[in-house]
């Protein structure tokens, strides 16, 4: 049954997930990270904090993080913040980028010219030596978020990820599949806010800012 569908037979108790990105995090060198990732930057902390006047318009009942680095420190501010308790959990994680952990992009592309290219030919299907591919990470992401949907119907609920799991979150309420992840910004502390009437979903908001700055 599509929105319509829900819509006719009437109104459904709306379900709202907020969707954010921990960071800035301290990576001058722009390398791969996934976990146990990097710590946030002051900018980052100061930024996610600045989000508080949009979060408060929601009556945020949970929030759930990766248990990375930077994910774990912005739960704990923002849930302090917003006076609710706080899961973290693996299955939020960044994909794991393997044996190209903590190279940058240039360092993969001289080691591994061959999986580059196998990469460039399956965007979604192809995993790093070691690492995870970006539609299993996906897959997980979105089995995660659904289940936090399950278990706060009619409530908003906080979800602290990364710019893989926040897209496949949206992929929720989007016809995106993960290949096309990339056609969704998913900016470091900015705020996304989607309502779930049942299992359907509509995006209200991408990447809202209190304070506009610079794309991270």
């Amino acid at each position: 049954m599509g929105l319509l569908g829900h819509f006719l037979k009437g109104p459904h108790p709306k379900t709202t997930l907020l969707l954010t990105r921990a960071g800035p995090v301290e990576n001058p060198h722009h390398l791969l990270y996934s976990h146990p990732g990097l710590p946030l930057s002051r900018e980052g902390k100061e930024a996610l904090l600045a989000l508080l006047p949009l979060l408060k318009a929601h009556p945020v009942a949970h929030v759930y993080s990766a248990d990375s680095l930077a994910e774990r420190e912005a739960a704990r501010l923002l849930a302090e913040a917003l006076g609710v308790e706080y899961t973290l959990l693996p299955e939020l994680r960044e994909r794991s980028w393997g044996a190209w952990e903590g190279r940058s992009f240039a360092e993969v592309e001289a080691r591994f010219p061959q999986e580059v290219q196998a990469w460039l030919r399956d965007e979604a299907g192809f995993a790093p030596p070691g690492g995870e591919s970006l539609r299993a990470a996906w897959e997980r992401g979105k089995r995660a978020v659904r289940g936090f949907l399950e278990k706060h119907r009619g409530q908003a609920i906080l979800v602290i990820g990364n710019c893989t799991v926040n897209r496949a979150a949206l992929s929720l309420a989007l016809p995106l599949p993960p290949e096309e992840g990339l056609r969704l910004e998913q900016d470091y502390a900015r705020l996304s806010v989607v309502d779930f009437y049942g299992e359907e979903g509509v995006v209200k908001a991408l990447n809202l800012d209190i304070c506009p700055r610079s794309g991270g």
